[in-house]
């Protein structure tokens, strides 16, 4: 059995294709440092695009690519 993404995922970190990562910043989140990717191109709001390593869209799984776009 191999796992495959959900319509979501691919749609979710699909958004990430052709973006380039232009600087990093670090976020406080609870206490603990967060990685802040920034990168190229605008967010759906027109905000510059980031994105973050998160554990899951709740916070308590793993491997959750959390961005803005």
């Amino acid at each position: 059995m191999s796992a495959k993404p959900t319509p979501f995922e691919q749609a979710h970190y699909g958004k990430l294709v052709g973006r380039k990562i232009l600087g990093i910043q670090w976020e406080d989140l609870e206490g603990r440092p967060l990685l802040v990717l920034g990168l190229s191109g605008k967010d759906s709001k027109g905000r510059p695009a980031t994105a973050a390593v998160m554990c899951d869209p709740e916070g308590n799984g793993p491997g959750h690519l959390e961005h803005s776009l």
